[in-house]
């Protein structure tokens, strides 16, 4: 990654490689290298670097400082308040037992206890940009909108790979309002606008105008709801690509027609990407697949090479796309009998009045757990219609026996569910 960047440094070193979207500020390539070597002459020896940082000109050179040293780094999430144990508890400024081809630790987003990290050698690093770019049809003259967090691994790969390996612009934002996205991108020709669908649906509803330079717009990071997709295309014209992958080995599937959400889908596999369906769980081979798990300083537990068996439930159609049915780790154990709340949260939303479910497993003792459901409906909706209307579509022991009418569903800054939010309402 590392002689891709110099490469494109010596070519074309004033090549615009940064802009600071609030300010205007540019930072060229040679620019770039040169805080990058100011920063690798600050650091100490050692073998890791934690990363905390926002968007900015000093995340980028820092993991350039960080390849120039040839230090592994773990990437720490710019809001995550616990950073201190973090870096104690993967040793950073040690020598984790790591293999000698790592290269980047991304950290899980775990609810409780400490993150696993997640350990990238450079070559699946550069296998994971390749797939993206040629699949996404990102290219080196491209403008990327740059306000998804560079520190999460959506970010680092949509956004940090492309400018280091092929020179793709970036405008660094931090700022997730929609009126200032559809201005940033106008104002500097923005090109791909990768976001969460927290952000197209905040777009629909609240900006003003249209986007004039955007030729695609991306969406991950958690689930696109349909009704969002369908919106967003009817209000500004073009089709949002929904993009699914996970931390273990970047991009899986893409979305290359637009709208798959409204087919039920997540897309087909990325360029580069094979992928089979194992006992109901998806299993992705390819040069991306990371080296494995780092539970702490020293314990390392490798994935079997070029493979990773996800925790998500899928489906593969004959034309190719992917259908996710839910995720291993969610099933709710009844006695002994697993429960995809996937099936249950259907039923929920065929409900006249419903507008949003979520099934969950609460803990209920000698049984295990007990289906519950969040569920956000009109006021005339009420908790004996939602059982007697589940009761004539579902197994007894699939009706939910707990039911919580609610406001909102509580979600995460990527509009993820947080489902311990879920228990304790």
């Amino acid at each position: 990654m590392l002689e891709r960047f110099l490469a494109l440094t010596a070519a074309r070193p004033d090549a615009v490689a940064l802009i600071e979207a609030e300010s205007g500020r540019t930072t060229t390539r040679a620019g770039l290298l040169e805080r990058a070597r100011a920063v690798a002459r600050e650091h100490a020896d050692g073998s890791t670097v934690a990363v905390q940082l926002p968007n900015s000109v000093d995340f980028v050179a820092t993991f350039l400082a960080a390849l120039l040293r040839k230090f592994v780094v773990i990437l720490i999430d710019r809001d995550a308040r616990d950073a201190e144990r973090i870096v104690e508890h993967f040793g950073a400024g040690l020598k984790p037992g790591l293999p000698p081809d790592a290269r980047l630790i991304k950290l899980t987003s775990g609810s409780t206890g400490m993150p696993k990290g997640i350990v990238a050698s450079e070559a699946s690093l550069l296998a994971d940009c390749r797939n993206i770019c040629a699949t996404m049809d990102i290219r080196p003259d491209d403008i990327n909108l740059g306000a998804i967090p560079m520190s999460h691994s959506y970010g680092f790969s949509n956004l940090v790979a492309p400018l280091l390996m092929q020179g793709t612009a970036v405008v660094i934002s931090n700022d997730y309002l929609p009126q200032s996205i559809v201005d940033l991108c106008n104002r500097y020709q923005v090109t791909v606008v990768p976001a969460v669908p927290m952000v197209f649906d905040h777009l629909v509803t609240s900006a003003k105008g249209d986007f004039a330079t955007v030729r695609t717009f991306l969406s991950a990071g958690a689930p696109l709801p349909p009704a969002v997709s369908r919106r967003f295309r009817e209000r500004f014209g073009k089709p949002i690509h929904t993009f699914y992958g996970c931390s273990e080995c970047g991009g899986i599937t893409y979305d290359r027609q637009g709208g798959s959400v409204e087919r039920g889908t997540v897309g087909s596999a990325m360029e580069g990407v094979t992928l089979s369906v194992e006992g109901s769980r998806l299993v992705v081979r390819g040069e991306n697949v990371s080296l494995g798990y780092l539970h702490d300083a020293t314990t390392f537990e490798p994935f079997t090479p070029g493979c990773f068996v996800a925790d998500d439930l899928a489906e593969l159609r004959d034309d190719g796309e992917v259908v996710l049915t839910g995720r291993a780790s969610e099933l709710i154990n009844i006695a002994g009998r697993k429960v995809n709340p996937r099936e249950v949260e259907q039923v929920l939303l065929q409900i006249d009045g419903v507008q949003q479910a979520k099934a969950y497993g609460e803990p209920a003792g000698a049984r295990g757990e007990v289906v519950a459901a969040a569920i956000v409906a009109r006021p005339d909706v009420t908790r004996d219609q939602v059982r007697e209307f589940c009761r004539a579509r579902l197994a007894p022991h699939k009706v939910p026996r707990i039911i919580k009418l609610i406001d909102s569903i509580p979600v995460d800054d990527r509009g993820k569910v947080r489902r311990s939010a879920l228990a304790e309402l």
